[in-house]
């Protein structure tokens, strides 16, 4: 999934509450990988071009990825 119209503070926001609020755990600063609840993503943050790229990479049966990127999407508005 790609989200565009992400600012700099919006990515840093997320960052925060994905680490605060569901306990992820984030490698990298501008690209690496999302860990949490059985949820492992790859992610590139493109801050020029004001972009955020997801790549699910696994995932319970119970969690759609729709539902991850719905998360991640009302997390950034």
């Amino acid at each position: 999934m790609q989200i565009t119209g992400v600012t700099q503070e919006k990515f840093d926001a997320l960052k925060a509450k994905l680490v605060s609020t569901h306990q992820a755990e984030i490698t990298g600063t501008t690209e690496g990988a999302i860990t949490g609840h059985g949820v492992t993503a790859a992610y590139r943050y493109d801050e020029a071009a004001q972009t955020l790229s997801v790549d699910v990479q696994h995932h319970p049966f119970f969690i759609p990825v729709s539902a991850i990127e719905s998360q991640l999407r009302q997390a950034l508005a």
